[in-house]
């Protein structure tokens, strides 16, 4: 399997080479040619001969907006932002009404955290094409991160409704917006949603779980926490917030059992499962323990001035 893989990369870079040599030997290469083969190597990350290539089809064809497209698009795969976005806009100055580029951009301004820059290009981009399901979605999660929950319900809305077939990922985000505006019920139905298109995603399950929390199901969601902790068995947080359900359920032995086995799953000695244990030591008249575990709780607490959960 693994010479078949490198058999397979040694010919696709053979490939890449002898387009390199042929385009680099013929000094009549369209602008046309030269923009297809520096879309192939910066498609296989060679990005110095790419843009050695989109340099030469822009002295071709000065006024070809899909060339400076191109070149911005090498740039950005370069980390060279300032570059990049000079070439964005050179590319919308001759293609005012350019879809690719706002998207392009707008995703570069999202890495850099320039978030309403990103989201005008975004909207841009949907007054383009106002289906177009990707546009909605990138938005979407832009106004999750600057907590614009309604606007951000609307996109993934849109997203859901121009996108054949759905991506979970779409339900799990609107989710997580219901979720900060307290509206549970709705946050647990696109967490099915979710579940439904991928059964076993983990974001899914986990927020679920935390919905039949929020709304008084703790069995379901101890159900949830249980089937989560079948597939991935080392997750602690899973198994904290499965104790949590235990300890109010007056469930003291399970609650205990799981903070233990989260206790030893954490790298470094976490000061809150101690609180926990303690008080489920103190809960069942174990004094001296409780005592013990909150004494060692401060101590890590001062070592590393963790805020108290």
């Amino acid at each position: 399997m693994l010479c078949k893989k490198r058999c397979a990369n040694l010919s696709m870079l053979l490939i890449i080479l002898a387009l390199s040599n042929v385009l680099s030997a013929r000094a009549e290469s369209s602008a046309t040619e030269l923009l297809e083969g520096a879309q192939k190597m910066r498609q296989y990350e060679r990005l110095e001969p790419a843009l050695q290539m989109i340099e030469k089809a822009i002295a071709k064809d000065p006024k070809n907006a899909a060339l400076y497209l191109e070149k911005a698009r090498i740039y950005d795969d370069m980390g060279k932002e300032q570059d990049a976005l000079a070439f964005y806009g050179k590319t919308l100055q001759l293609s005012p009404r350019n879809f690719e580029a706002y998207r392009a951009r707008g995703d570069l301004y999202v890495s850099t955290k320039q978030f309403e820059k990103a989201v005008q290009d975004y909207s841009k981009a949907i007054e383009i094409i106002p289906d177009a399901k990707s546009a909605y979605a990138d938005r979407g999660r832009v106004y999750e991160i600057l907590k614009q929950y309604p606007k951000a319900i609307e996109d993934f809305t849109n997203a859901i409704k121009y996108t054949r077939p759905i991506r979970d990922w779409y339900y799990n985000h609107r989710a997580k917006c219901y979720e900060n505006l307290k509206q549970y019920e709705k946050a647990e139905k696109d967490y099915d949603q979710a579940l439904k298109i991928k059964p076993g995603s983990y974001e899914a399950i986990h927020g679920r779980a935390q919905m039949y929390v929020y709304l008084g199901k703790p069995d379901l969601a101890v159900v949830d926490y249980t089937n989560l902790l079948k597939v991935h068995p080392d997750d602690p947080d899973a198994l904290i917030k499965r104790g949590d359900i235990f300890f109010n359920k007056g469930d003291n032995k399970n609650a205990l059992r799981d903070y233990d086995a989260a206790m030893a799953m954490e790298i470094d000695e976490s000061p809150h499962i101690h609180e926990k244990r303690a008080k489920v030591f103190r809960k069942t008249g174990k004094t001296d323990l409780a005592i013990l575990e909150e004494k060692k709780a401060q101590q890590l607490r001062r070592s590393v001035a963790i805020p108290k959960i």
